[in-house]
């Protein structure tokens, strides 16, 4: 009698791990579905100008003040790769991400700055909590995040040595930011050219929503 029942207590919990395992693909195959029809959202006409400059354009150039004194300009990092990341204060993802951005810049072959949106009380907090080792950069009203086109947080850019961009997309995740470290989704030429075709536009525009991650944090100035 007690092989039987250990039998059966061996059989239910069987039955309990296929049943969560099962359960835990779902949830999977439902986040991800998600995922792909925010994106799909977030290009279409109404989202015109909020995802992001594209590959190949030139990156605009500015000034921002830094949080720990004097002042950042893009050109400063001209002959070297920039991964220039858009944040804002209470981005869960932000916070998330910093780490992966920390051995990025410690590694360095691609130069880190993050441009935080906010007031300067708030972005300490937010140093203090995720302790960054990057320079970090205030702007006022999205004022850069406009001219970038950045509608959500974190938000990235690959800059290559001549000041353009070779990549984008959200970096939430490690694997969203290695998406954008390798340019996936995007044309290995698309800096020669300067610029984009209107069919290659919309691949690129559909590839790097396709590569971007959906739990970021949406910036309310547009």
């Amino acid at each position: 009698m007690n092989i039987f029942w250990l039998v059966a207590t061996l059989v239910l919990w069987l039955v309990v791990l296929f049943l969560g395992f099962v359960l835990w693909g779902a949830l999977r195959a439902l986040a991800l579905l998600r995922w792909r029809l925010e994106q799909l959202e977030a290009t279409t006409p109404r989202r015109i100008g909020r995802s992001g400059l594209r590959p190949g354009k030139k990156a605009p150039d500015f000034i921002l003040p830094t949080l720990s004194g004097g002042e950042v300009a893009l050109h400063h990092y001209a002959n070297h790769k920039l991964l220039l990341v858009f944040m804002q204060p209470g981005c869960g993802p932000c916070h998330q991400i910093t780490p992966e951005l920390n051995r990025l810049s410690h590694a360095g072959e691609i130069q880190v700055l993050v441009i935080h949106n906010g007031d300067t009380k708030a972005v300490q907090g937010w140093v203090e909590h995720s302790q960054p080792d990057f320079p970090v950069a205030l702007q006022e009203r999205f004022e850069v995040s406009k001219r970038y086109e950045v509608f959500a947080t974190p938000f990235a850019f690959l800059l290559d040595e001549r000041g353009l961009i070779a990549a984008r997309g959200i970096v939430s995740t490690e694997q969203y930011l290695g998406f954008v470290l390798t340019r996936a989704g995007h044309q290995d030429n698309a800096g020669d050219s300067g610029g984009e075709s209107a069919e290659e536009s919309q691949g690129s525009t559909a590839d790097a929503a396709e590569l971007s991650r959906s739990s970021s944090k949406e910036v309310d100035h547009v």
